[in-house]
């Protein structure tokens, strides 16, 4: 269980949008003084397009959802609806406040790309993705929209989305080949470079492909690794500064950094450093980076069973670099795993889930993740989401939350 159940109001937002309520939340609201103000954010990967925010002071009142009334209560949680009805939402990306994505891929009957323009109250399926899991979608830094998964009924594993037309429809980009060893067979994480890169790796196995810059098709790699070693399972990869970073997802093995190469034979290859003690084990399933020597990584302690993050300031391969972040030391005590961040500025929202009983919770970070606020939605007493694994915060604060079942939870500025 958590140790407060506060939430801090965080920045307002400039204008008002309109939408209609699901249920909604009720809150406790504690002054918290001015927000550290935001900076411009680095779009690396599909959590970081944002720009610049003023900050805010608190207030101190409680705020109740008027059901008769169509616009939400600032400072409450919104319980709404997203299309992955199973356990987890692999792909959330948004254009904007408005406009945005949800892909549906790993769960067993998860198929699907969908689409809002109300800010997640409503969902159109695409219906030419009818076939295709979804495990993530991106867009490139000219404009271009990216998927990864599989097709299941004998396609392509990764694509391009043609918006040109009344349906978007996918391009295929990547097929994967006969080959055992290489071959992604179903991608998990594309990463785009601003100079036009790309790299796919998969959901599955510890393969993955790779297509440089002017080249039509992909090259399937025995290894992303410098030196020749051999490949690892990650969970995520992002772009930034035209390289490739990447967090690994290994049961029995401490928590693993992918970081670039600083001699590399090909652009994709990365250095690899445990974050964790040798005699412990974490699976890290998030990253973000602030600049090539600031960045936040999160996931989950399988030895200790609470959230694993941790916090670079400096060169990535000095593990003294590296620290710790616990939860409990900002007075958060459950035990559980992260999932996912988003970040605008120096705020990060991060999402996950509890141990035994698998809630959603969601905390706050003013500071590039070094002190923490609980700001899950509560009722009752206790929690009221369940598990979290996909979440984006938006530059007026907004939060979008998806969650298990088919739950999506908006958190109102």
């Amino acid at each position: 269980m958590k140790s407060r159940l506060t939430i801090p109001m965080m920045l307002m937002a400039l204008a008002v949008i309109p939408f209609a309520t699901g249920t909604e939340c009720q809150q406790t609201t504690d002054p918290v003084g001015d927000m550290i103000p935001m900076g411009n954010d680095n779009a690396n990967d599909n959590d970081n397009q944002d720009d610049n925010n003023d900050d805010n002071q608190n207030d101190n009142q409680n705020e109740v959802a008027d059901p008769n009334d169509d616009m939400p209560a600032s400072n409450t949680w919104s319980k709404l609806t997203q299309p992955c009805g199973g356990t987890k939402t692999n792909a959330m990306w948004f254009d904007d406040r408005d406009n945005g994505f949800i892909g549906c891929g790993e769960n067993a009957s998860g198929t699907g790309l969908f689409v809002t323009t109300d800010g997640g109250v409503t969902w159109t399926e695409e219906l030419l993705f009818q076939n295709i899991r979804i495990n993530d979608i991106t867009r490139d830094s000219g404009g271009n929209l990216y998927a990864t998964g599989t097709d299941t009924s004998g396609g392509p594993e990764a694509f391009m989305v043609d918006e040109s037309g009344a349906n978007r429809m996918p391009i295929g980009i990547y097929s994967a080949s006969n080959s055992a060893f290489t071959a992604v067979g179903q991608g998990e994480n594309i990463a785009v470079t601003d100079d036009g890169q790309l790299f796919i790796d998969s959901l599955t196995g510890t393969q993955s492909a790779y297509r440089d810059v002017g080249e039509a098709n992909f090259t399937e790699l025995s290894t992303f690794l410098s030196g020749g070693l051999p490949s690892e399972q990650v969970s995520r990869v992002i772009a930034f500064n035209n390289r490739f970073w990447a967090v690994g997802s290994l049961i029995n093995k401490p928590g693993t950094v992918y970081y670039p190469s600083p001699t590399p034979t090909g652009n994709y290859e990365m250095n690899k450093i445990e974050v964790q003690p040798s005699n412990q084990d974490g699976e890290l399933h998030d990253i973000y980076l602030w600049s090539e020597t600031s960045g936040l990584v999160c996931g989950f302690d399988q030895s200790q069973r609470f959230p694993l993050i941790y916090s670079l300031d400096g060169d990535p391969s000095d593990i003294n670099n590296w620290t710790k972040i616990n939860l409990i030391d900002s007075g958060i005590n459950y035990q559980g795993g992260a999932w996912k961040m988003s970040v605008v500025g120096d705020v990060v929202v991060m999402v996950g889930q509890t141990f035994p009983n698998n809630h959603g919770f969601v905390v706050f970070s003013a500071d590039r993740g070094l002190t923490w606020t609980d700001i899950s939605p509560i009722q009752d007493g206790d929690f009221a989401a369940n598990l979290m694994t996909n979440v984006r915060l938006f530059d007026d604060s907004t939060v979008l939350a998806a969650a298990e079942s088919g739950e999506m939870w908006r958190l109102n500025p």
